[in-house]
């Protein structure tokens, strides 16, 4: 196992995070994670991937302003592909969040691509039939809700893999792949971490260029509104995903 987990917390989850920002740690589901798994993060930019990933239980990947499409410039993103790759081979679930979940499509060998139109506020999303009979997704109180979406990039469904939630803009929101999840919005981030990443000024003009800036003006106060359901939904299916982690734990 690698040596960031302790051999005295066997009977907690071993959770590897991959985290490619240090303003996109996973928020709304930290809670959760913190309370059922021993979390070890790794900042992929500068810390190397674990050489022994068999030890590992569950792999959390998060989000960040760099896309697929930038391996040339950054090999790293192409490591961590191959990373998950060999995680996948060795069914260790995967749960990515926006540029993770874009990370696990092309894992998975599927396209990742210029999105036609960048989806950035918050937006609203629905689960379509298998979502709402998901053993992680389904349940909610409300089959749509609205949640924090910044992504320019959007990836073609994997072979394998199922379809659970849509947007009008984007339609591949959540998808399964066995045990492993990619979600493209952020149910993790509240009003906190959208005025964080608006404070970048690259970031709050390309969110301006896009929705205006009246609608950027008003993007922490909606992030901060959408709290209320999306807190309460990332500990829940967090949660879930962990029991079934734990349940069929290698």
């Amino acid at each position: 196992m690698p040596a960031a987990f302790s051999d005295s917390s066997t009977a907690r989850l071993r959770v590897l995070e991959l985290r490619h920002a240090e303003t996109e740690p996973p928020g709304a589901y930290s809670a959760v994670l913190d309370e059922l798994a021993e979390v070890h993060t790794v900042r992929v930019w500068r810390d190397p991937l674990p050489d022994e990933i068999a030890g590992i239980d569950a792999i959390v990947a998060m989000g960040g302003a760099m896309g697929v499409g930038d391996a040339d410039r950054l090999p790293w993103l192409a490591e961590e592909i191959d990373f998950l790759t060999a995680a996948i081979r060795l069914d260790i679930p995967v749960w990515g969040v926006c540029l993770g979940s874009q990370l696990l499509a092309a894992a998975l060998g599927a396209d990742v691509i210029r999105a036609p139109s960048p989806e950035l506020g918050v937006r609203r999303v629905a689960l379509n039939e298998p979502g709402r009979a998901d053993p992680v997704w389904g349940g909610l109180p409300n089959p749509e809700f609205v949640t924090v979406q910044w992504h320019f990039d959007t990836f073609a469904l994997p072979d394998g893999a199922e379809l659970l939630a849509s947007s009008v803009q984007c339609r591949h929101q959540v998808f399964r792949f066995g045990r492993s999840y990619g979600v493209q919005f952020h149910a993790e981030a509240g009003e906190a971490m959208v005025r964080t990443w608006l404070s970048h000024a690259e970031s709050h003009a390309a969110v301006t260029a896009t929705i205006g800036r009246d609608a950027t003006d008003r993007f922490p106060h909606d992030a901060a509104q959408a709290e209320v359901t999306t807190v309460p939904m990332a500990h829940a299916v967090m949660r879930r995903w962990l029991d079934l982690v734990a349940r069929n734990r290698r």
